[in-house]
């Protein structure tokens, strides 16, 4: 069984789930943060860190996202490949220019039906472990 164990990150004084991933634009790959969100049911981007020469992020399914606050914002889905320690995966990210935080959030969507997410607060790092699947529906 495959398993990626990241470290927390301190930001603002705070240690914080977030970590790095890697994001396919075209044919290149850039690094971003991500806050790990199981409240969230997307993976969210902030428009301002995607290059338009890479992606015209605009392009995307919109949807109506209702956030913390309780309002809704404008995301713009694609079908994104995304790198998680040495794992691969394509999921549904969100690329959005009304995200109210500075933060980019990891969300469940092709995550967390592929990999067992453990936050371990008291080691200050989260571990995904990536769920075999068998040939049979082992979602009961």
């Amino acid at each position: 069984m495959t398993t990626v164990r990241v470290p927390y990150k301190q930001i603002r004084g705070k240690v914080q789930p977030i970590i790095p991933i890697g994001m396919k634009l075209g044919e290149t790959w850039k690094r971003f943060e991500a806050y790990v969100d199981s409240g969230a049911t997307y993976t969210l981007i902030q428009a301002q860190q995607i290059d338009p020469a890479f992606l015209d992020f605009r392009t995307g399914e919109r949807v109506a996202i209702q956030v913390g606050s309780g309002s809704t914002i404008a995301v713009y889905l694609h079908q994104i490949q995304l790198q998680l320690g040495t794992e691969l995966l394509t999921c549904p990210v969100g690329i959005s220019d009304q995200l109210g935080i500075r933060l980019n959030v990891l969300g469940k969507a092709g995550i967390f039906d592929r990999f067992h997410v453990c936050f371990r607060q008291s080691q200050r790092s989260l571990l995904f472990e990536k769920i075999e699947v068998t040939g049979e529906d082992s979602s009961g």
